[in-house]
């Protein structure tokens, strides 16, 4: 059986009251390669995320229901889709809010897609990264709490050698792997003799 490799397509979605622009985006991101969802309000557009969760939202500034700020807050409390701005009003006031909201990008009308695909491009590759990032950095924090003895150890370790918390859970376990020990044991063993079984 041949598994189908073909790449799954970014998944937007546009959020916009005007109908004429709504579709001239929708249309537009579709044939540049996009699969494309729409909400002609706030509320519709934040139960779409919620559902579908699509990669990134594309969210004008000034929808009923809820704006977009108060659905930018509501993105960021109940969904971890990422979201940038369009709107016909470039008032610095505006994008100070977008930027405080954690948008992603501020995009003014009338808006060309040729011109726009190439920084959704950028923002959804940025986003990408941060996810991996915020993946890692989870990953990092279960362990630590999972293991209060490890989480000491390391602890010791910044301490001694002046490495950051991530940095010293990586010493620990390249040390457990160099000596062929548990890391438990090895956390237990640090934080019996502190400094002197620490730093080799």
């Amino acid at each position: 059986m041949k598994l189908d490799s073909t790449p799954q397509k970014p998944l937007l979605l546009v959020a916009d009251d005007d109908s004429l622009i709504l579709f001239t985006l929708v249309e537009g991101l579709t044939e540049a390669g996009f699969d494309v969802l729409q909400a002609r309000d706030g509320l519709s557009a934040l139960e779409l995320c919620k559902s579908v969760r699509p990669n990134l939202a594309l969210l004008d500034i000034r929808m009923p229901g809820l704006n977009g700020l108060e659905l930018a807050e509501r993105l960021k409390a109940e969904t971890t889709v990422p979201f940038l701005f369009f709107s016909a009003f470039g008032d610095e006031n505006y994008v100070k809010q977008a930027v405080a909201a954690g948008a992603y990008g501020y995009l003014l009308k009338p808006l060309s897609v040729a011109a726009i695909v190439p920084t959704i491009r950028t923002v959804l590759a940025r986003t990408q990264e941060d996810a991996h990032r915020q993946a890692r950095q989870d990953q990092f924090d279960a362990a630590l709490e999972s293991n209060r003895l490890i989480a000491t150890a390391a602890g010791i370790i910044m301490r001694e050698i002046g490495l950051t918390q991530e940095d010293a859970f990586e010493h620990l376990r390249a040390k457990a792997r160099r000596e062929r020990v548990k890391l438990n044991d090895l956390a237990q063993k640090i934080v019996t003799q502190g400094e002197l079984s620490c730093r080799s």
